[in-house]
């Protein structure tokens, strides 16, 4: 088979492929009036991969969850966004990228309503795993129409800025949205999603160019099958692993589930007419090294959130609401990292990655550094958090650009499902590894040290470890090099 599409070593596309360039821009709309749609989606569902933390001791008592089963409030959202990412990125090459959008927009609002009228614990997780699943759909389609809407070069850089930023910011929005919105019940943090969604999904139909495939190939669907299901089995493993033992029989059939799809995904891809991941994708070395990159920096976004947000209840006594408007200053020093990148790309994606994670590394040195039990919130909490958001915010959105340089028409969707593929599914191992690596660091030292002293220990070292995992990702963006002189000829997928 011959791909349509012409990539240079740095996986340019050639300009003269029917497939590349802008698409038509939807009746005459703006490109910005498009790319709006787009990010408020974008918003909406990685806010609620963390919108639930804060609320979690109230679902827990309304809702009668275990405290394990309590756990799969959180896993099965992740466990629906990351397992079908890469799923929904090749779709959205095959069907059609304003299809797909559409489709995860409908399927993200009622599974949201879903989630805010369920009244027993098996139907909240059941309506969290559609709403993963619907967020999945969206994301790899709108970084797509990204690329259809604006060709490459400074407009389509601000708007990854943008894209980006309004993903960077959401997760701390959810935490401070769900600190208030738990003050009036817990329904609440989904039930306001129905609205927005039914806003996106009309302004969608109206507004975004009407696209359809991007290539004549076939879904994989075995290929399709085999993947997913790898990733959802490494997925449950290392989650469950977390929380039941590494040794426990659950666990071990999990990665063994895991290793056997996971390898038949791979003797798919290299036997299929048309695989769900163009091996084109896998031959172009900047492309994969910077998904190895934005998995850590899913690590780092992901696990970090998660341990502080803990320490504040458990360690410092916040309530939800408290916890939530801790937050504030967050988002807006992630914002500012947004905007500043683009600015800087000049200098080259990846040595404006490589800043952004050693930012994040000082910024975690020093966190571990000085929390403790009687820290206070400026020195504790703000200081070292606010520079951490801006690196942070600085690295989401250059990653993004080293995973999608020179991505258009039939691999665009392919490849942006790659890249929110290895950042979701590298924040949900790491969650899982350093959780592990606290929770160890905590039960070592609880025979010398008081419980909240232990706690603490435990936090640090994980912070400590999340500074290692910073450095690797830098030292990964030296081997990133781009060509900027495009290639032409077909290649073989």
């Amino acid at each position: 088979m011959t791909n349509d599409i012409t990539p240079s070593r740095s996986g340019a596309v050639d300009a003269g492929s029917p497939a590349s360039g802008t698409a038509d821009k939807g009746g005459g709309r703006g490109p910005w009036a498009m790319f709006s749609v787009l990010a408020l989606i974008e918003f909406m569902s990685v806010m609620d991969a963390s919108v639930v933390n804060i609320a979690l001791p109230a679902i827990r008592d309304d809702l009668g969850f275990s405290a394990t089963g309590l756990a799969w409030v959180v896993d099965a959202y992740l466990l629906g966004f990351a397992g079908f990412l890469l799923l929904a990125g090749r779709a959205a090459d095959v069907i059609g990228r304003r299809r797909l959008f559409t489709a995860g927009v409908a399927l993200f609002t009622l599974a949201s309503l879903g989630c805010g009228l369920a009244a027993d614990d098996w139907q909240l997780v059941v309506a969290r795993l559609l709403q993963g699943l619907g967020a999945a759909l969206v994301t790899p389609a709108a970084l797509a129409l990204i690329t259809d809407i604006f060709p490459e070069g400074p407009d389509r850089n601000k708007a990854l800025g943008l894209f980006m930023g309004m993903g960077g910011v959401a997760a701390p929005v959810g935490l401070v949205l769900g600190g208030l919105l738990t003050t009036a019940g817990w329904e609440w943090i989904f039930i306001i999603n129905v609205p927005i969604g039914v806003g996106i999904l009309l302004a969608s139909l109206r507004l975004l160019p009407a696209t359809g495939p991007q290539t004549d190939a076939r879904l994989d669907v075995v290929g399709a099958v085999t993947a997913t299901g790898g990733l959802l089995a490494l997925i449950f493993a290392i989650a469950r692993g977390g929380a039941e033992g590494w040794g426990s029989a659950a666990t071990l059939a999990g990665f063994a589930g895991a290793a056997v799809l996971l390898v038949a995904f791979v003797v798919r891809q290299r036997t299929a007419d048309d695989p769900v991941l163009p091996s084109v994708l896998l031959r172009m070395r900047p492309l994969v090294i910077g998904n190895v990159a934005f998995a850590l920096v899913g690590t780092l976004l992901i696990s970090t959130f998660f341990i502080i947000t803990i320490y504040l209840q458990q360690v410092r006594g916040y309530g939800p609401a408290k916890a939530g408007l801790s937050y504030v200053p967050i988002p807006l020093a992630m914002l500012a990292g947004t905007q500043v990148a683009p600015r800087v790309l000049r200098f080259g994606p990846q040595n404006v990655l490589m800043g952004g994670v050693l930012v994040q590394a000082l910024a975690l040195a020093a966190w571990a550094a000085v929390i403790d039990v009687d820290a206070g919130y400026v020195t504790g909490f703000l200081l070292p958090a606010v520079l951490w958001s801006f690196g942070l915010g600085v690295s989401i959105v250059s990653s993004f650009v080293v995973c999608t340089m020179g991505l258009t028409g039939p691999i665009a969707g392919a490849g942006s499902g790659l890249a929110t593929t290895t950042y979701q599914a590298g924040g949900a191992i790491g969650l899982a590894g350093l959780v592990a690596i606290a929770d160890a660091r905590t039960h070592a030292v609880t025979d010398t040290q008081e419980p909240l002293e232990a706690l603490v220990s435990g936090y640090q070292f994980a912070l400590w470890c999340s500074v290692a995992v910073a450095v690797v990702a830098a030292l990964l963006t030296r081997f990133i090099r781009f060509d900027a002189r495009p290639q032409t000829g077909a290649q073989p997928s």
